[in-house]
């Protein structure tokens, strides 16, 4: 073995005392030895170890070289022998073909067009609510109606929306949106975000819509984007409200799955036109298969109010919050048939009236109502301002009673208008 790997000095500073440390050489002794400030230094193996350390690096950096020109398998191609076989399995994207999106002979998309021809103008919407920390409310779908921003939803969608609200669109880009307005009596919202060339949806004609004919829904079940579920439809003109407002809204029954998160989607038809806002809140649990998307034609007006105003004008309210009581129900509990008052706005003129809680009103301008459809026909073609008559029957705790007639004006509802800041 070459005594140059060995250092008589530490063999000699051991006084051979030790034969552990004089005759077992490793590489952390060589190194103390030859390059510890503790012993003198041959120049001739300093300048062997420069330059073996400069060839080291030089040749790290032409690997990395190497690897970001050709990649990481440059080596083993080098490597590889001429006994091994090479063979590249090509991955190529779905080839585009005519007749995977389009039926030449009836003029419609496939599921697999609309998606493709659709699918970029629907957006997802997650709504970020005061005290919930990074964590999303509330999430929801939406349509691009314009290039420079403006999506169609649902006002459930978003009326709840303290903190923020945040679009993501097809292509996965982000953006904060602001509430253009919103109607919670038809659940119709129109939102904006600060972008451009948009790709809005093409709208179609919901009155040309026949039962039995297919449609395509799209949006975001379940906080899962880009999803859609197709069906036919099922029925057409349902005149549908939800469970707290009185206003009916045009709907299309459809049996697609329409699941939270599918709410402000696009209900569309096999033209890849957009026929229906689908909306969540007209569905019910108790029921499957059974689904509801607010006709565009219905939906239009409110909509380009909502642009235009930021609320809808010219919309009348009473001011009252009251349980229906029909004739039957009248005659368990041995009262009047009408509308049992259960709280008075005081900010209507009906509160200065004489009207108090647990009245019942039993007719307005001579109309029996005992339920708010009553109340919408004995009040239409009313506008704010008018003068409205209604006869109110009174029941004492003594069991006396009294009927009497009270008059206030109709207020505008103005109960959707975003307020306006100081700013």
């Amino acid at each position: 073995m070459n005594r140059d790997f060995f250092d008589d000095e530490i063999e000699q500073s051991s006084g051979g005392d030790n034969k552990e440390q004089s005759s077992i050489w490793t590489p952390s002794m060589n190194f103390q030895a030859q390059y510890s400030y503790a012993y003198p230094k041959k120049p001739k193996r300093k300048k062997l170890f420069i330059l073996l350390l400069l060839a080291f690096m030089l040749i790290v950096g032409m690997v990395l070289t190497l690897n970001s020109l050709y990649g990481k398998g440059w080596l083993e191609n080098l490597l590889t022998t001429d006994e091994r076989t090479q063979i590249v399995i090509p991955i190529q994207d779905k080839p585009v073909l005519e007749s995977d999106y389009f039926d030449e002979e009836t003029g419609k998309y496939t599921p697999q067009g609309i998606a493709k021809a659709v699918m970029p103008s629907v957006v997802s919407i997650l709504v970020y609510e005061q005290g919930m920390l990074l964590v999303p409310s509330s999430q929801g779908s939406g349509i691009i109606l314009t290039e420079n921003g403006y999506i169609i939803t649902n006002a459930h969608v978003v009326e709840n929306a303290t903190r923020g609200i945040k679009v993501i669109l097809f292509n996965e880009e982000e953006y904060q949106a602001e509430i253009v307005g919103y109607d919670s009596k038809t659940d119709l919202a129109v939102i904006k975000i600060n972008a451009e060339n948009l790709t809005p949806a093409v709208m179609g004609n919901s009155d040309q819509l026949e039962i039995g004919e297919e449609i395509v829904a799209l949006g975001s079940p379940a906080g899962l984007y880009g999803s859609l579920t197709k069906g036919v439809v099922s029925g057409l003109d349902r005149m549908i409200k939800t469970e707290i407002e009185n206003i009916e809204m045009n709907c299309i029954q459809i049996d697609a799955a329409i699941n939270p998160g599918n709410s402000g989607g696009a209900l569309v038809n096999m033209y890849g036109q957009v026929v229906g806002i689908s909306s969540s809140k007209f569905a019910s649990e108790l029921y499957d298969g059974i689904g509801f998307a607010i006709s565009i034609n219905a939906a239009r007006p409110i909509l380009e109010e909502l642009i235009s105003e930021g609320y809808i004008k010219g919309r009348v309210r009473i001011g009252i919050t009251f349980h229906e009581v029909s004739d039957a129900s009248a005659e368990i509990y041995e009262t009047e048939p009408g509308l049992y008052i259960a709280a008075i706005d005081e900010s209507c003129d009906i509160a200065n009236s004489g009207l108090a809680i647990d009245d019942t009103i039993t007719h307005i301008n001579g109309y029996k109502v005992t339920n708010a459809e009553d109340v919408d026909v004995a009040i239409e073609g009313k506008k704010p301002g008018d003068m409205i008559t209604a006869t109110v029957f009174r029941q004492s705790v003594i069991g006396e009673s009294e009927t009497f007639e009270i008059t206030f004006l109709l207020m505008e509802d103005i109960s959707s208008r975003i307020p306006q800041s100081d700013d």
